[in-house]
């Protein structure tokens, strides 16, 4: 389950604006909502969850963050254990805000081509189940839909 962090606990630099600030803890309450509706997001949902976190904070709100993860990269060849986002001195993954986090980085194209080869990740995460209408349904897919509703258009 989630947790909405502190703004002393997620290092927000005090060149910050108010705004960034409300703008985190927005997204911080958002994430929650997100990490409570999707089974097993944290066995192998972190590559899909921050793909569209990442499009949906450049692209709907102008933010840039950077592609970050914990493991090794050689060439075009990369071994994760987890992916997150960064935007300056503040860590985004599906468990909310953190002061801290991995330095590696990757674009998001490489995020991407992850993302789309479902075979490279936890089983535990993607797959299929019933969802409350009676329409089987991915996990990934699922995750990507609760991101639209609770995430995208709700962030101001």
């Amino acid at each position: 389950m989630g947790t909405i962090q502190t703004l002393d606990r997620v290092g927000i630099s005090k060149y910050s604006t108010y705004i960034s600030i409300m703008k985190l803890q927005e997204l911080a309450r958002r994430i929650n909502y997100v990490n409570n509706r999707v089974k097993n997001i944290n066995l192998g949902g972190c590559g899909v969850f921050t793909l569209e976190l990442y499009k949906i904070l450049r692209f709907e709100f102008g933010i840039e963050t950077e592609i970050v993860f914990t493991g090794w990269k050689s060439g075009r060849l990369i071994k994760f254990d987890h992916i997150m986002l960064r935007h300056n001195d503040t860590w985004i993954d599906s468990k909310g805000l953190h002061n801290e986090g991995p330095k590696k980085t990757m674009d998001v194209h490489e995020l991407t081509e992850l993302v789309e080869d479902m075979t490279k990740w936890n089983h535990a995460f993607h797959f299929y189940f019933e969802n409350p209408y009676g329409v089987v349904t991915s996990n990934a897919n699922h995750l990507v839909r609760q991101m639209r509703n609770y995430i995208s258009d709700r962030v101001n």
